[in-house]
């Protein structure tokens, strides 16, 4: 009798277990915004993700390279914008060894490798040494002569050559606080130069003017750095402007997030007291020890960009199916399969990811929320909208977004995301109350690093939440571009590198882990347009 009492009170509780766990939720439109942070799932253990070691994580400093090689790639710089518009444009079939050779490498950098290894294929077949023409073409310039023997001084000579003296680069920038803006070369031979309508501007005018053009964009104060010593002078030594880019939200850690902001469809969540931010503006703050100064800060601390996307291209092979007329195994065809992934991050917490076949240039242009919704809505409201209301071009103007891209933003998964705190609240008894805190021991260790990256999305199903975590790290170019044997100077903050890919069943309380084993990290690709009011 005790048994079956036993018995009975074990299925009781069963059945309230699975009663709750099979609770269906609220439909995702009668979410009400909460006033706290809701919990964060994590998942119960590291991803083997997280144990790979990434090849090209970090280059070597300035500092080591020879100065010879890097005044000539200081003198190859150019002005030239550093976004693309995502557009196809005419372009010419190669007929050339070389020229399909180009087109490999370009292909190559895309992450195109089908393409890539076809049009390799055509060059050796024309010139079984078109490697060698590409780099007399290219690289040149670059490479590094063989060591020549001392050249014979004559017994008559008695002048000593001049030694040189290697200046350090901040005293060689310092150097130019006094140098005026110089004018123009000549349109023609000895005709007077044109005129520079701020030469003779004053040095607190030009100040103004750069902090404006920092805080309208980054990257374009970073550009006229080339145009000239004095602005290169400017450019390193006003540090008040660099301290309010890192201040500011449009740019700057203001803009960061160490917390969720927003529910999975962006719906932002009100909380209690200020919102943790590393560099406030209402106390005195400091330039965070080793770093010495504040472009410095905005260059190295973790900080996503909201002015381009973020895309993985992977790349795998699987075997083909054998012709049926042939008993043979080795002459099957192997298939290379390419597809991407992309991320763009939003200012206020939320973020789209999409996982698609689709190439850049066809869909990229097109990621936001808005197109998103457009793409998932019903067919009889697609019809009932009116044209303006189905997309925006880069440049704003309201168009239709095409057949290509509608479909693959079918997919689009919409999210929310937030960095590690740069701080541990709990080590340090001082700290302000409204400082960011880890929700559990388990967060703690999984954002070991202040780089990570954490981001929720929906799944395919809504019984699901899939979770990524990810890693901020410094990007450096492609082999295959890289001007020369010395690899460049890394960018910085331009790299997702993958530490673990989850889905969370809300039914069942349940994680499972994806595979990456094919997976690649997230390079930045900046859009013309994304992110500049």
């Amino acid at each position: 009798m005790e048994d079956n009492a036993e018995l009975e009170s074990f299925r009781q509780q069963w059945r309230e277990e699975v009663t709750r766990r099979s609770k269906p939720r609220p439909a995702p439109h009668a979410t009400p915004i909460s006033t706290a942070p809701p919990p964060v799932r994590l998942p119960p253990t590291r991803h083997e993700a997280s144990h790979r070691k990434e090849i090209e994580e970090e280059g070597p400093p300035l500092a080591s390279f020879d100065p010879d090689e890097l005044a000539q790639q200081v003198g190859d710089l150019s002005v030239k914008p550093d976004e693309d518009d995502f557009s196809r444009r005419e372009v010419s079939e190669p007929t050339s060894a070389l020229e399909h050779f180009e087109r490999a490498v370009e292909k190559e950098a895309e992450g195109n490798l089908g393409d890539s290894l076809s049009h390799y294929r055509k060059a050796y077949r024309v010139d079984a040494a078109v490697d060698k023409s590409y780099r007399n073409k290219h690289y040149a310039h670059v490479w590094k002569k063989p060591n020549q023997p001392a050249p014979v001084t004559p017994v008559g000579a008695t002048q000593q050559p001049a030694e040189v003296a290697v200046v350090p680069t901040p005293e060689l920038i310092a150097s130019f606080a006094d140098l005026s803006i110089p004018q123009s070369e000549p349109i023609l031979e000895n005709t007077p130069p044109p005129p520079c309508p701020i030469a003779n501007v004053p040095a607190e005018v030009i100040t103004e003017i750069l902090r404006h053009v920092a805080m309208d964009d980054p990257s374009t104060f970073g550009r006229m750095a080339l145009v000239c010593k004095r602005m290169a002078y400017h450019f390193a030594h006003e540090q008040h402007i660099w301290k309010q880019v890192c201040q500011g939200r449009k740019f700057g850690f203001q803009g960061m997030h160490y917390d969720f902001a927003c529910d999975l469809l962006g719906e932002p969540i009100f909380t209690l007291g200020e919102r943790y931010t590393p560099f406030p503006t209402g106390m005195p703050v400091e330039v965070p020890r080793p770093l010495s100064s504040w472009s410095q800060v905005f260059q190295t601390l973790p900080r996503i960009r909201f002015t381009g996307v973020y895309i993985s291209t992977v790349n795998y092979t699987r075997p083909g199916a054998a012709a049926a007329y042939s008993n043979l195994t080795w002459d099957s065809p192997i298939h290379i399969v390419t597809y991407y992934r992309y991320l763009r991050f939003y200012p206020d917490g939320s973020v789209i990811s999409l996982l698609t076949s689709t190439e850049p240039v066809d869909v990229v242009p097109h990621i936001s929320k808005e197109n998103v919704m457009a793409a998932r809505a019903p067919a009889h409201r697609k019809h009932q909208r009116h044209p303006s209301d189905v997309g925006h071009s880069l440049s704003g103007a309201a168009e239709s977004i095409p057949p290509i891209a509608m479909n693959t933003l079918k997919h689009g998964l919409r999210g929310r995301w937030h960095l590690a705190s740069p701080v541990d609240a709990s080590e340090d008894a001082d700290t302000p109350a409204e400082t960011w805190k880890p929700h559990s021991a388990a967060e703690k260790s999984l954002l070991s690093d202040e780089r990570d990256l954490v981001i929720e999305t929906e799944g395919v199903d809504p019984k699901y939440i899939y979770t990524m975590h990810l890693s901020l790290r410094s990007s450096t170019v492609p082999k295959a571009l890289q001007a020369g044997p010395a690899p460049p100077n890394p960018s910085k903050n331009t790299k997702l590198v993958w530490k673990g890919f989850w889905s969370y069943n809300r039914l069942t309380d349940d994680w499972g882990e994806f595979g990456l084993r094919n997976d690649r990290a997230f390079v930045f690709r900046r859009v013309r347009g994304w992110g500049l009011d």
